[in-house]
């Protein structure tokens, strides 16, 4: 499993947009057998599970699994 750990980046721009484009070049970088654990903060990332799910398609990935623990969100993704 590729892990990539979003929670403790600052971006100065939109956290929808930064979410979106990092997605977006884990679609481009994965291969169709890799599995994604992508790590969020819930206070930088506000979005509920239907926002992420959006994002992710757009992308062309497919949700495995939204998990929240405390303040920490992971999504599983895959091709």
């Amino acid at each position: 499993m590729i892990e990539m750990d979003y929670r403790n980046v600052s971006c100065g721009g939109d956290p929808f947009n930064f979410l979106m484009s990092s997605i977006k070049s884990i679609q481009i970088e994965i291969e169709p057998s890799d599995t994604v654990k992508v790590m969020l903060i819930k206070d930088k990332f506000p979005y509920d599970n239907k926002t992420f799910e959006k994002i992710v398609n757009y992308c062309k990935l497919s949700i495995v699994d939204i998990c929240r623990e405390n303040n920490e969100i992971y999504l599983l993704l895959r091709k």
